[in-house]
């Protein structure tokens, strides 16, 4: 439905035009009516109309004024003019503008401007449609771009860069070797989950990088951008065979533009990896697979998210995991995350996201690790309701094989925290109550023993730090303290409603000792047991 803005400083026209053209038959809706081209404007610079019918002759802002500015804003606005002016100057000036049609007031009926209307409304219908047929046979035309330089680049790395057939069609796409040096340059997208949310498939994300690629200028413009899956292109990069100037050192500046670019206009962030360069289509060919080999060798998982780098300069693999430091590991960000404290829980993860960059541990290790963790983290809670709704085991499997560098699995380990906190806090919070109340009973059915908080902690299967706290924040005071206290209220109640002698409430109560009985209870009470019975 196209928007109609109505523009007369005659009050009775607005009304006139308003009631008497049938807008919901042609499908249209009023945008606004406006006592002036002032108005209209402010207006219009808000939202702009598809059709507008204006005064010619208004203050402050007449129609031919309106319609140029309305033109800045929108090009292809429609315009019809209402007037009681015949004069052929303004004619004129309306057919400049490209008015689509001048109406005189004096002769103006409903039905004439309602078959205007209809004419308007088919021509914007008629425009969008061939604008979607552009857009449809442009990126037709871009996705058949892609394919085919996609392809070339899978013929030009195939039989270990042997077949060397991919040359006689690579002129097709701007690749040629006379009198040129070309260096290759790994394109590695990260953070692919957070695309995902943007850029819905591969052919946009590499529709993305090529449209950015585009506006590498300059001596370095006949640039080839060649994608290679969902993460990865190659950028090959023309030198003149003469020029004797650091070819690394020539590229980074457009790499730094180009990781900016890609950054501002698509959200992509993306790590460049320089190769070697080759004068010749068997050793460009020999060079690329070298340079998407060390680029999906697992190096690049130790690389910064952005950042220019040299295959020299590509992390080593390490023979070394994390299984040895896992139940070290598990507790540390267990207990953090128990605690709701992000700030623990940051350093927690850093730590020993440390510990994986110090041994090199292959990148799937790592990743198994971390879903390890997330998994053991909820087995406590495995039954209760909310489990299934939290926690997908598939999809964090799915989510963690995107993950291309150890920052941004840092990150989404923190992230993934952070979302699952609020409503984890809940099913935590139950589970504490649970604890705690385990816990007392425990405390209450073995009063006449000597009671431990190591024994509470392993009865419960947690860490018995992280249950000395717990049970502190969520009663008040330690657990030692509760002990006691429970045990003086069971030593009143004993003193007051039996004849047992000191000795004898002492000894059920656990304590061996009368003395440090007596001494706790008139600590806790404020007297002594005989004092208390009244003795």
């Amino acid at each position: 439905m196209y928007s109609v803005m109505l523009v007369d400083d005659d009050y009775p026209v607005l009304e006139y035009l308003s009631a008497s053209i049938p807008w919901k038959e042609l499908h249209l809706e009023i945008h606004s009516a406006c006592k002036n081209g002032a108005i209209a404007l402010e207006r219009a610079q808000a939202a702009p109309p598809d059709i507008v019918i204006t005064d010619i002759g208004m203050p402050q802002l007449d129609g031919i004024a309106l319609i140029g500015e309305l033109k800045r804003l929108k090009p292809d606005i429609r315009c019809i003019i209402l007037s009681c002016m015949g004069d052929f100057s303004y004619a004129q000036q309306a057919v400049r503008l490209h008015v689509d049609d001048y109406v005189l007031k004096e002769t103006m009926r409903p039905e004439q401007i309602a078959a205007l209307l209809r004419k308007l409304s088919a021509q914007l219908a008629e425009e969008k449609e061939r604008s979607r047929e552009l857009a449809r046979l442009q990126s037709k035309k871009e996705e058949n771009a892609i394919l085919l330089r996609q392809g070339l680049l899978d013929r030009m790395t195939a039989e270990g860069g042997l077949d060397l057939s991919w040359a006689d069609d690579a002129g097709e796409a701007g690749i040629g070797f006379e009198g040129k040096v070309w260096l290759p340059v790994l394109v590695a997208l990260n953070r692919l989950s957070e695309l995902s949310r943007r850029l819905p498939d591969e052919r946009a994300l590499q529709l993305a990088v090529g449209q950015a690629t585009a506006g590498l200028t300059g001596e370095l413009s006949g640039t080839v951008l060649l994608p290679h899956g969902r993460r990865e292109a190659v950028l090959l990069f023309p030198f003149r065979r003469s020029l004797t100037e650091l070819k690394v050192e020539s590229v980074r500046p457009s790499l730094r533009a180009l990781g900016e670019r890609l950054s501002r206009e698509s959200g992509i962030t993306a790590t460049f990896l320089i190769g070697t360069s080759a004068a010749a289509p068997a050793a460009l060919g020999r060079a690329v697979q070298q340079l998407l080999a060390s680029g999906g060798g697992g190096g690049r998982f130790y690389l910064p998210d952005e950042g220019i780098f040299t295959l020299a300069e590509l992390p080593l693999l390490g023979e070394g995991d994390l299984h040895d430091v896992y139940p070290e590991a598990l507790q540390h960000i267990r207990d953090a995350f128990l605690e709701e404290d992000m700030a623990q829980l940051e350093s927690a993860v850093g730590h020993w996201l440390d510990q994986a960059r110090e041994r090199r541990c292959h990148p799937e290790l790592v990743k198994e690790w971390t879903l390890k963790i997330l998994y053991d983290n909820q087995t406590r809670f495995v039954a209760l309701q909310h489990y299934q709704n939290v926690f997908s085991m598939e999809v964090l499997h799915r989510t963690l094989g995107d993950i291309a560098t150890i920052q941004e699995l840092g990150d989404w380990m923190l992230q993934f925290f952070k979302e699952k906190m609020p409503l984890l806090g809940l099913i935590y919070k139950q589970s504490r109550r649970s604890e705690i109340l385990r816990a007392r009973q425990y405390v209450s059915q073995n009063i006449g023993s000597k009671i431990t908080l190591e024994e509470v902690a392993d009865m419960l299967h947690i860490n018995s730090s992280y249950f000395s706290r717990l049970f502190k924040r969520e009663t008040g005071y330690n657990f030692i303290q509760y002990v006691t206290s429970a045990k003086m209220e069971r030593a009143k109640e004993l003193l007051a409603r039996s004849n047992m002698s000191v000795e004898e409430v002492a000894a059920r109560l656990g304590y061996e000792n009368k003395s440090y009985f007596a001494k706790l209870f008139k600590k806790h009470i404020g007297g002594t047991p005989g004092e208390y019975r009244g003795d």
